[in-house]
């Protein structure tokens, strides 16, 4: 395994590697999502947030968004149908030669089925990437998660660690990036 990185550094993504990324919240981990996607790598986004917001924040072009939500609707998927969305993912993984899938909201799925059966999800996830020429970016907040969870989740990942930063330095570097678009 490789030491952990931190955002300051140039982060280029490798082929057949799942990412945590550790952050408050997923704006590297959308940044570098939506990199890979603008260099015409197919996307799937699966996320807990509004999906018209999300193509607001960022140029996600074609990508697919998949909202975790109880609300039935189209790309809309049941938090607690976790294993039909492991087959999504996979399915989608296996469609593309190279593709980029971020799982946002991990969280959220915890929440709805349980740290241990989230922790198999993600391991069958990273199994099928490790076979392809894909990337999957996985946000989290750590706070959101014990010392033990943690560590089972970035066992068989590369981690990525956003350094702290104030939240209105945050936003400001939101919108200067949002001015150069």
């Amino acid at each position: 395994m490789k030491e952990e990185r931190t955002a300051l550094e140039p982060i280029d993504l490798e082929q057949g590697l799942c990412y945590i990324v550790k952050e408050r919240k997923p704006f590297l981990a959308f940044a570098l999502f939506e990199n890979e996607v603008s260099n015409g790598l197919a996307g799937l986004c699966v996320t807990r947030q509004f999906p018209d917001k999300l193509r607001d924040a960022f140029n996600l072009g074609e990508a697919r968004i998949i909202w975790l939500s109880h609300t039935p609707g189209t790309d809309h998927h049941n938090p607690t149908s976790i294993g039909t969305l492991a087959t999504i993912i996979s399915s989608f993984i296996e469609r593309y030669e190279r593709c980029v899938t971020i799982i946002d909201g991990l969280e959220y799925l915890v929440i709805n089925n349980g740290f241990q059966q989230v922790l198999r999800f993600l391991e069958h996830v990273n199994e099928q990437v490790m076979q392809s020429k894909s990337v999957v970016l996985v946000p989290i907040s750590p706070n959101a998660f014990s010392e033990k969870e943690l560590a089972l989740l970035e066992r068989n990942v590369e981690v990525v660690e956003q350094p702290a930063m104030s939240v209105a330095l945050e936003k400001d570097l939101t919108s200067l990036i949002d001015q150069y678009r």
